[in-house]
């Protein structure tokens, strides 16, 4: 680990000085794939290409952010596309999601960021089923600590922009007295549980806001435009701190009035999934006996009708807003 840590930018925390210098601890576990990726950079000649499979991770993780700002400096092109192992696997010998990254160290800054979006799979096809039609999309200028988003068409480029225009964010709304909202930081593959109550999960973390925004903040939670927002940021397994907290909230929108509405159709949307949940008895745990099965995908039409009250506050056109709704919609109301 000594030798990593002195050889290995890679190797270190994320903590980049004024100077764009990578500072900071060996980072608590190592990703080996990190080290490749480095190695392979270090050794090649300049003008020579690298190409990787590697975990998702690569693009969604916050121990990326050394690598992510060595490629950033020395390669003008950098691509990177991704797959999904679910609904069908992509890879059959990759039990995980996966990217391909692919880089020429010309030793100059970073001008284009060629990503995809997250891929999936519905059958059991060729994989060129999917390669041959990928799109890619520039998304220099638009990354996070760690994270590269998963976006592939101008539309999402362009919609990601307008949400970050927004000065503030969720973690700016974050206090520490006030009302809960609990989310899941597992599970719920294409919908996200966002509630104002517990649901007695174990799998379950609270976020404290003002009492007046609470509610309001849950629904925007709730929606198909942060489902969307967390695809673009997350690891598609966790639902961390970060991607809540790095959400967007157009505040100096909220109105009075329109927070009530949100409100009102965020306990109608609680009600609803309440309404359809499936209670299941358990043997598998000594401290479960039972849980609830949610059945999200019943209350689609609620979670639209937030999506109509909150898009336009981010400057979002029709056709934006329709494209966020109906993000992924032949995953998201089947089973």
């Amino acid at each position: 680990k000594a030798y990593f840590l002195k050889h290995y930018e890679s190797a270190k925390t994320a903590d980049i000085n004024e100077n764009g210098t990578v500072v900071g601890k060996l980072k608590g576990s190592l990703d080996t794939f990190s080290l490749f990726i480095e190695w392979a950079f270090r050794n090649v000649k300049k003008n020579g290409y690298v190409h990787f499979i590697v975990p998702l991770a690569v693009v969604s993780s916050d121990s990326m952010t050394a690598l992510h700002q060595l490629l950033f400096d020395n390669c003008e092109t950098i691509r990177i596309s991704h797959y999904a192992v679910r609904p069908r696997k992509v890879f059959h010998n990759s039990e995980i999601d996966v990217s391909i990254i692919n880089f020429c160290k010309d030793e100059k800054p970073c001008k284009n960021l060629l990503t995809t979006k997250l891929n999936r799979k519905t059958e059991d096809s060729p994989i060129e089923k999917i390669t041959k039609k990928l799109k890619f999309v520039n998304s220099f200028g638009l990354t996070m600590p760690g994270r590269i988003p998963k976006i592939g068409t101008k539309i999402e480029q362009r919609i990601l922009k307008k949400l970050l225009r927004c000065k503030t964010t969720v973690g700016d709304l974050i206090t520490e007295d006030g009302k809960a909202i609990y989310y899941r930081v597992s599970g719920g593959r294409y919908y996200k549980i966002i509630t104002s109550y517990s649901t007695d999960s174990t799998k379950e973390k609270p976020l404290i806001f003002d009492k007046k925004l609470a509610d309001c903040v849950g629904a925007m939670l709730s929606s198909n435009l942060f489902f969307w927002f967390y695809q673009v940021y997350s690891n598609n397994h966790d639902l961390k701190s970060f991607e809540i907290e790095a959400f967007p909230i157009p505040a100096a929108r909220l109105t009075p009035e329109l927070i009530v509405k949100i409100k009102r159709l965020y306990k109608r949307y609680l009600n609803d999934i309440e309404r359809n949940v499936i209670h299941h008895s358990s043997t598998t745990y000594a401290n479960i006996d039972s849980f609830k099965e949610y059945k999200i995908r019943y209350s689609k039409p609620l979670i639209d009708a937030i999506d109509d009250l909150i898009c336009p506050l981010y400057g979002l056109t029709d056709k934006e807003r329709e494209f966020i709704k109906n993000y992924e919609i032949e995953f998201r109301i089947d089973d």
